[in-house]
């Protein structure tokens, strides 16, 4: 399901599109994944003549922030394809630096409790950290702020940032009401929440009608608030920003961290120009680039970077010009079966309202779930070439433009008669790993959000993987500097095995379409049309947090069993299709999210009671995080 910003789930926060890193949003979310966004005019290149190139001479403003379409529209698609390709056929070569050393730091006294390594979303787990009590530094390598597009949300999630310290209860203003179903409420241009919608829909086979008449029968599910809430990305690390500094924290922006070194009093952070600052913990939330994520798996794959176990391709829009119906979201929706016989994959769409920008303004993001065979041929350039082919058909309700659906230069010619405006085009890759959540490597480095793997394969992190774990590592943090559980062995707990996250591999597995398969092209779509009805049916409590990247072990059990009684016929060929090895392992993991299931209720409360009593608050602090550890990992802090 993405993309959590970019489910399912985008609206990003970026680093440079040329830069291979082996990295959440669904898609409406952030995250540090390979990827890019423009807003620059398209420079001039002798190598594009494509319709997306000419497409690109449509966006007009100059910038958008440090990364962020730096490198130009059509330089950061081949910038990212290049990378693609890398990553998929590794040349080899020498690995870079350590970025982490441990050695002799001196008598250096901490100058902060927490020096927290990358701004955009560190900031708040900073402002959090500070509102505990911890004396706490932000370093960031570009401006500290965020974008002026929304981040998708739900309204829960929000409120995790009030409730983790992050931000005020009076920081959480504008569109806050009660929208009715296909209405959209819309804030003040200064206020956080910048839309509020009723709806948001799941829908699959939506195929247009054919000169034959054939089509598809669509089904669709709408979804219980559930990412119906945009939030400005520039407001929320501003009023973030302004608590942590009203707290006594200290933020240095426009300043590059080159390494970190290890000592037995203190963690000491090297800074462009020769400064350091020494801090008793090291949180690294620069994402899945961070070079910290980087060396630590590196270190675990014999000195290589190891390939991603998946990738989630992405490109979108922001446009307005949705002028016929612009009241509902789409969390995943498909408008056709997977393409076989050439690069072979399964498309999904997700589309929010942008009212920050304006009542007919539309985030729009094709996504395809991958593996990196080498043998993969798909370009994020073919990809944006298809999303120009696909948006008239998926569109044709949301935009007069485009009532007539169908492919073709649709898109180009709205675009070049101004009934579409182009604002803002976004892509990106974002890799994740099995082996997460990423363990401690090092005494006194922790690294949260999706720097610390701590992010589902289906979502692949960013944002709203941040606020989902915020609290929990906020008491963490706090306790750890308090008993002084430093070590490596102690942060290790922190991120422990989650088996609901491990256990939606198997689902992931089952989006993507191997290379040279035989698997039926509606493979896809049959699995995501039941298993949608089955949710609808088993009601809101199960469809919910599936559809909020919580996986429950109970509710998938009801979930399963429906499927089985329902559609038995369909059990052996997804079995065959998905592979033994995948079934038996997911079985692994359903079964250790049941025992955690029943460890949080039945021992949960009496373990965290039996740990405040310890003597030594180091056992106590191991004994909460075990705990933690049965509650997340159960979906139970649902």
């Amino acid at each position: 399901m993405i993309p959590r910003n970019a489910a399912l789930k985008l609206a990003l926060v970026f680093a440079a599109a040329g830069a291979l890193a082996p990295a959440s949003s669904h898609l409406a979310r952030p995250s540090s994944a390979l990827r890019s966004t423009a807003t620059a005019t398209a420079p001039t290149t002798t190598a594009t003549t494509t319709r997306t190139a000419r497409i690109l001479e449509h966006l007009e403003a100059e910038g958008d922030g440090a990364g962020a379409g730096a490198s130009g529209t059509l330089r950061g698609i081949e910038g990212l394809d290049r990378a693609w390709a890398q990553l998929r056929r590794p040349a080899g070569g020498p690995a870079p630096a350590p970025f982490v050393t441990e050695g002799d730091v001196g008598a250096v006294a901490p100058e902060f409790d927490v020096v927290v390594l990358g701004g955009t979303l560190g900031v708040f787990a900073a402002a959090a950290f500070q509102k505990r009590g911890l004396k706490v530094c932000v370093v960031e390598r570009g401006p500290l702020v965020g974008r002026n597009q929304e981040w998708n949300l739900s309204l829960d999630e929000v409120y995790d940032l009030v409730k983790a310290g992050a931000l005020e209860p009076g920081d959480v203003d504008g569109a806050v009401g009660s929208p009715g179903r296909y209405e959209v409420l819309a804030g003040g241009a200064g206020d956080l929440v910048a839309s509020h919608f009723g709806s948001v829909r799941a829908g699959f086979n939506d195929r247009e009608v054919g000169p034959t008449g054939s089509g598809g029968a669509l089904q669709e599910v709408w979804l219980p608030s559930v990412l119906n809430v945009g939030v400005r990305p520039d407001v929320a690390v501003a009023r973030a920003r302004k608590n942590l500094e009203a707290r006594g924290g200290v933020v240095r922006e426009r300043t590059a961290c080159e390494g970190v070194t290890v000592g037995a009093g203190c963690a000491v952070v090297a800074l462009a120009g020769g400064e350091t600052i020494a801090a008793r913990l090291v949180v690294d939330a620069m994402g899945n680039a961070s070079p910290v994520a980087r060396q630590a798996r590196r270190e675990a794959n014999d000195g290589a970077d190891p390939k991603p176990s998946g990738i989630c391709c992405v490109v979108g829009t922001l446009m307005r010009g949705f002028d016929a119906d612009n009241s509902f979201g789409d969390l995943i929706y498909t408008n056709e079966d997977a393409r076989v016989g050439g690069p072979d994959r399964q498309y999904f769409w997700e589309a929010f309202p942008a009212m920050s920008v304006g009542a007919d303004a539309r985030t729009t993001y094709l996504f395809t779930y991958m593996d990196a065979d080498e043998l993969r041929e798909h370009t994020v350039m073919d990809q944006f070439e298809d999303y120009w082919d696909m948006l008239p058909a998926y569109q044709r309700h949301n935009a007069k433009c485009l009532a007539g659906g169908g492919r073709g230069d649709a898109v180009e010619r709205a675009l070049d008669a101004g009934d579409l405006k182009l604002e803002r085009c976004l892509f990106g890759l974002f890799p994740t790993f099995k082996d997460s959540p990423l363990p401690s490597r090092w005494d006194r480095v922790l690294a949260v959000g999706d720097a610390s793997g701590v992010q589902s394969p289906l979502s692949f992190g960013g944002f709203g993987a941040l606020t989902r774990h915020l609290g929990r590592v906020t008491d963490a943090v706090a306790e750890a500097v308090d008993a002084g559980a430093l070590a490596k062995g102690d942060l290790a707990a922190v991120n422990g095995y989650a088996p609901n996250i491990a256990a939606t591999w198997m689902f992931q597995r089952s989006f993507v379409h191997p290379v040279g398969s035989g698997r039926p092209a509606a493979f896809v779509n049959r699995l995501m049309r039941q298993n949608y009805e089955n949710m609808e049916a088993l009601g809101d409590d199960v469809l919910r947090p599936f559809n909020q990247d919580v996986v429950q072990p109970r509710a998938l059990l009801q979930v399963l069993g429906l499927a089985t009684l329902r559609d038995p016929l369909n059990i052996l060929p997804l079995c065959y299709w998905i592979g033994p090895s995948e079934l038996i392992e997911w079985l692994g993991h359903f079964g250790m999210m049941l025992l955690y299931d029943g460890a949080h209720h039945v021992l949960g409360k009496r373990v965290r009671a039996y740990s405040q009593r310890l003597p030594d608050q180091r056992q106590g602090f191991a004994l909460r995080r075990l705990a933690d550890a049965w509650e997340y990992g159960s979906g139970m802090d649902y």
